[in-house]
């Protein structure tokens, strides 16, 4: 996996060895790096983007327990990362706490959920001096900051990290020589990490190049109105990178099954016709690698802040909802205006309508969603939706599910 097998691969991500005390491999840390090699730029770089594509590349584009020769991986979540939906097996993933991340009330409610879910948590680039950072509890393994230290403020910070928490495990990273590992093994800790024992190598795999009028009959399939599991697993299976990826986060998602999920129906069955549409559009939208995550993070969160919306309103039309809102920003994906985009792909006369004047109840759903994204209060027709049946309240909730909900990029 570590070298490129066929003419085209680019680079997924790089991994870097963990060892233990007795420098055997003990897991890997997974690291961006951008798929044509290049540097990256500092300017440039954005971290929620570089979690997304990394979890994306690992689970999807590669096969991570081949990758990581059956150990854990880690991979870096920024604080947007944390508290979003992740869809992957806690038995190999885990999670590495950014240095920035702070103890907000939602970070906390976060943290909180993914140890009930069973994740191994660690917490990155750790230079305090004593156990007082407020997210210990919450984590197995500290990753010590070993250039930071001295000799001595080294081994005063370990014994105060073991008589607080004595279960964990403490991990010294950037070891660059012999004498480093030496000190850091005889002050205390149990995993190792650096340029002594291993430097950073690229893994090599595909991504999809982008057709765009295929990537919109696509995203129109599998946002169809009235589309059935059968149909669902039908239209995916036509998409071979698709449908391994999908099949690869079912069995990454439900792991602890006696028996993976081995067809594309079964996935659907296992994750549900809702969470199917969702990833399998994200993972549409991820192809255009050439467009900031934050048009894809915002693309999502519309679509499930219209489902949401849509789903309080009487009739069927919650999952129009999530392709209303999901539409709205074909253009700044395509380029071209919507008028045109609509033109080359069927949708529903209402879906259309929406999208194009903001008229019906799943136009006012949109230009709701579309005002309250922009923080343009005094622009939403809030007596119109209280006619509807949806208070101030209920769309302010609405919103909080979606955020919640979105999946990070797949």
């Amino acid at each position: 996996m570590t070298e490129p097998s066929q003419e085209g691969a680019g680079v997924l991500f790089a991994r870097q060895p963990i060892h233990d005390r007795q420098l055997a491999l003990a897991g890997y840390e997974l690291l961006f790096r951008p798929y044509g090699g290049g540097p990256i730029v500092a300017a440039d770089f954005d971290g929620n983007r570089a979690t997304s594509q990394v979890l994306i590349n690992a689970f999807t584009a590669a096969d991570i327990t081949q990758v990581c020769d059956h150990q854990p991986a880690y991979v870096n979540f920024t604080a947007d990362s944390l508290i979003q939906d992740i869809p992957f097996d806690s038995r190999t993933l885990i999670i590495e706490i950014l240095e920035d991340v702070t103890d907000t009330p939602e970070i906390i409610e976060a943290l909180t959920r993914l140890r009930e879910e069973g994740y191994v948590m660690a917490l990155d680039d750790y230079t305090l001096g004593d156990a007082s950072h407020p997210l210990l509890p919450f984590v197995d393994v500290v990753k010590l900051d070993y250039p930071f230290y001295t000799r001595e403020t080294l081994t005063e910070a370990i014994r105060a990290l073991k008589v607080r928490y004595p279960n964990l495990q403490l991990l010294a990273e950037k070891i660059e020589t012999q004498e480093d590992y030496r000190i850091a093994r005889d002050a205390g800790c149990t995993l190792f990490q650096g340029y002594f024992l291993a430097r950073p190598e690229p893994v090599y795999g595909r991504v999809m190049p982008v057709n765009q009028l295929n990537t919109l009959r696509l995203l129109a399939e599998l946002n169809a109105p009235d589309i059935s599991m059968r149909d669902m697993a039908e239209t995916v299976q036509r998409d071979p990178f698709l449908s391994v990826r999908l099949l690869r986060m079912a069995n990454s998602a439900f792991a602890q099954q006696s028996r993976p999920v081995t067809s594309l129906h079964g996935a659907v069955m296992a994750l549900g016709l809702s969470r199917i549409r969702s990833l399998a559009s994200l993972l549409v939208l991820s192809r255009f690698d050439d467009k900031p995550h934050a048009l894809q993070q915002l693309t999502m969160q519309r679509a499930h802040f219209c489902h949401h919306l849509a789903h309080q309103l009487p009739g069927q039309i919650s999952e129009m909802g999530f392709t209303v809102g999901l539409f709205s920003c074909l253009d700044s994906f395509m380029d071209q205006p919507l008028e045109e985009i609509l033109d080359s792909i069927p949708v529903h006369p209402d879906i259309e309508t929406a999208l194009l004047h903001h008229t019906g109840a799943l136009g006012l759903i949109l230009k709701t969603a579309i005002d309250y994204q922009k923080a343009r209060w005094e622009m939403i027709d809030w007596p119109h939706l209280a006619r509807l049946g949806l208070s101030a309240e209920q769309v302010a909730c609405a919103y909080q599910q979606a955020l919640a909900q979105t999946p990070r990029q797949t």
